[in-house]
């Protein structure tokens, strides 16, 4: 326990903050312990916010003062064993153990009839604070400042920590899942280490490993198989919860090195896939050498600025302890990941990599090329990249997932179907509007009560080889149940990107809107090759070949669809989205988006990321010729890429269907038929195919491949993943 001990003190100490306000704070200190209400609001129960309790400003301070006074924090030598601020931590600490809630029901039933509003003490109608907040925030002090705690100051320091790790023996918690395990069994490794009971700390571990596992359930928290990480019960989180589930397993495993306490081979595994899916999820700020989550991880926390330090700050996990676990458990993956975050690129793709990857248990897809390219922070339109590489994601949603979460006054503006991030700036948004999505505009009321929905459509999900991939996604809203649609994204070679839309039904009376992007206005814009006024703030062209903004070009296949523009200053409040306590800010933005006035006409583009004007003309001119529409209907949505040899089908059909083609006027005919709906890549030039199936309720499938007249058919008999790697992509050699 004493090898632990002495990680864990380190560790905290690191993260404790720095000394430098500690004067200060020790001058407004009053005498019963407590700072003024123009310092830290103490406002508690049911009257207290409940995201980030300002309270617990109070036990943060104790924190960085009891760091100070452990020794070992960066220029605060002075302090180490101080009597005088001992004096104040104690004086702090016995203000809140004598103001303590006593009544167990407001540990996770504050407002309620078990605690109802006025229920004297310190607590909030949050369990959060109350379970997991203060008592980390107790803990970590006390374990700091064990040597001076008098009987009663540990006493109280158990009493606040135990029973937040007692709620295991309570029976089922619906928080208890997830991030939120790891965080209550850290907390009872505190206790453990405070009063030296290996009893404890030894179940306490146990409680981790068995949740550092692969968890293959649908809407079941964890880490999934493929890497990605999921809380809420459906929610894409590795941004938030799993960074600090991510933070746990870093802290705890490096403290337990080389002791009886140390993960398992299961759980080292099961770890090692979330740092490598991690990795994909991640982009970087060059000019500030920043690393940050891409938003789809971050559900309803894209509602905060980055100046305020929470999910969209920065990445909040520190690199070298990965390094550090990597080469305690000679791991060759962390270490990678390791080496290629730390690096300080010159482009958004933070770690180098190259490809497509599908995160198929959360209906989410990553694309990245090392191509120019020009972005935009979400949050803060600041530019993140110029140079080489880019980063380009989806986030749809099915039956097996959620949209996002509106909890706590976070988030209160978001439903959306489904949404492509490439630079964007989200308080001052038409949320109406959101890019990527193709939408009944106004229909959904944008409020927290109607925010959170688990999708209506299994058929969610996509297929890739590595390098090239498709997503394919079947919606119905699910508040009106008016609109469908069914919409494939095809990743192709080079970095271009083939969307295509059809079976659209809208029994509603709002405009159907396709929307290409909403950001910052970025520079000149270029519409069928010929510059938009400066002075325009708005636009409708009935004929639209193309569309150039901001380093991001489309072409469309059938110019006659409308395209409307909408230029110039909004002003948003990030109080009216969250909880962020930010001045409104007006921003110069930009918008586009097709409105489908014939439901029944199919809309097929094409996007060039990461291009300036002059190559996104001649490089869209090459692919035009080599870039072919097969199928875009209700059946079968597919496209030909001439120049790498390469088919990209999706059969919607629950029985498949056949795709016949010709691969130029002189060549015979080819045919591929499958008998199941699936998504499947097919590379003539090497005879390797990649199937799977996004609605993840196949086992096997049949594909049969026939070149010439005379029908020399090849046909493959496929087993599909299952379980908790349904959806997964397999790819053979075509015989």
């Amino acid at each position: 326990m004493q090898t632990v001990l002495q990680s864990r003190l380190g560790f905290i100490v690191t993260s404790a903050g720095n000394a430098s306000t500690i004067p200060q704070w020790l001058s407004t200190l009053g005498p019963d312990g407590k700072w003024p209400a123009s310092e830290v609001d103490y406002t508690t129960g049911c009257a207290a916010q409940r995201a980030n309790w300002p309270a617990q400003t109070h036990w943060l301070r104790i924190l960085t003062m009891s760091a100070a006074w452990h020794g070992g924090m960066a220029n605060s030598q002075q302090y180490v064993n101080n009597s005088a601020l001992a004096s104040a931590i104690s004086s702090a600490m016995n203000y809140w153990f004598q103001n303590d809630f006593t009544d167990p029901g407001c540990l996770d039933g504050g407002g309620t009839g078990i605690c109802p509003c006025g229920t004297p003490g310190l607590w909030n109608t949050n369990w959060f604070s109350n379970v997991i907040l203060i008592p980390r925030l107790v803990g970590e002090s006390c374990l700091l400042f064990n040597a001076s705690l008098s009987d009663a100051q540990k006493k109280g320091c158990t009493t606040i920590s135990s029973r937040s790790y007692d709620t295991f023996y309570e029976g089922p918690k619906g928080y208890l899942s997830g991030a939120n395990i790891l965080d209550v069994a850290k907390i009872g490794i505190d206790v453990a280490l405070l009063t030296t009971n290996i009893t404890l700390i030894t179940e306490a571990y146990g409680r981790i490993h068995a949740e550092v596992v692969i968890e293959p359930g649908i809407m079941v928290d964890g880490i999934k198989a493929d890497g990605s990480f999921g809380q809420h019960g459906g929610l894409l989180y590795n941004g938030n919860y799993g960074k600090d589930f991510s933070n746990d397993v870093l802290e705890l495993e490096i403290d337990a090195g080389g002791t009886q306490f140390a993960a398992n081979q299961g759980s080292k595994d099961a770890f090692t896939s979330l740092i490598d899916g991690d990795q994909w999820m991640i982009y970087r700020n060059v000019l500030t050498n920043v690393l940050h989550w891409d938003f789809s991880t971050l559900p309803r926390f894209i509602t905060f600025p980055v100046i305020d330090a929470q999910a969209t700050g920065s990445l909040n996990i520190n690199l070298t302890e990965i390094q550090q676990l990597g080469e305690l458990w000679n791991s060759t993956t962390l270490n990678a990941v390791y080496n290629a975050l730390v690096k300080r690129t010159k482009n958004a793709n933070a770690g180098y990599l190259k490809g497509s990857r599908v995160f198929y248990a959360n209906d989410y897809m990553v694309s990245l090329l090392r191509e120019p390219l020009t972005t935009y922070h979400v949050l803060t339109g600041e530019q993140v990249q110029r140079g080489e590489g880019y980063v380009s994601t989806l986030k749809m949603y099915s039956t097996r997932t959620k949209n996002t979460e509106c909890t706590n006054s976070q988030n209160v503006n978001f439903i959306r179907g489904h949404r492509r991030r490439l630079g964007l700036e989200s308080h001052p948004w038409d949320w109406n509007l959101i890019p990527g999505t193709t939408v009944d505009y106004g229909a959904t009321p944008l409020n927290c009560a109607n925010a959170e929905w688990t999708g209506l459509e299994d058929f969610v999900g996509g297929v890739s080889d590595g390098n090239i991939g498709i997503a394919a996604m079947r919606y119905t809203n699910p508040y009106t149940r008016a609109l469908s649609w069914q919409k494939t994204w095809f990743f192709l070679a080079d970095g271009v990107q083939r969307v295509m839309v059809t079976s659209l039904s809208n029994a509603g009376d709002a405009p159907v809107y396709s929307v290409l992007d909403q950001r910052r206005h970025d520079g000149p814009i270029f519409v069928n090759g010929f510059p938009v006024p400066e002075n325009v703030s708005s636009a409708s062209y009935p004929y639209t070949t193309s569309l150039w903004h901001g380093n991001v070009g489309y072409t469309f296949d059938d110019p006659s669809f409308g395209l409307s523009l909408s230029v110039g200053e909004r002003t948003g409040n990030w109080s009216a989205i969250g909880i962020s306590t930010q001045p409104p800010a007006t921003v110069d933005l930009f918008a586009a988006y097709i409105e489908h006035q014939d439901l029944t006409a199919p809309l097929s583009y094409t996007i060039f990321p990461g291009i300036d004007f002059r190559s996104f003309q001649d490089k869209s001119e090459d692919w035009q010729h080599t870039l072919r529409t097969l199928r875009n209907d209700a059946l079968i949505s597919a496209v030909l890429d001439e120049e790498n040899d390469t088919v990209s089908i999706v059969f919607w059909d629950g029985t498949g269907g056949t795709l016949r083609f010709f691969l130029s006027s002189e060549d015979d005919p080819i045919s591929i038929s499958s008998n199941g709906n699936s998504a499947i890549i097919y590379s003539f030039g090497t005879d390797k195919i990649t199937v799977s199936d996004p609605s993840q309720t196949l086992t096997n499938i049949q594909v049969d491949i026939t070149r010439g007249w005379a029908g020399d058919t090849r046909s493959l008999d496929i087993d599909l993943p299952t379980g908790g790697k349904a959806g997964s992509s397999v790819s053979m050699d075509v015989p």
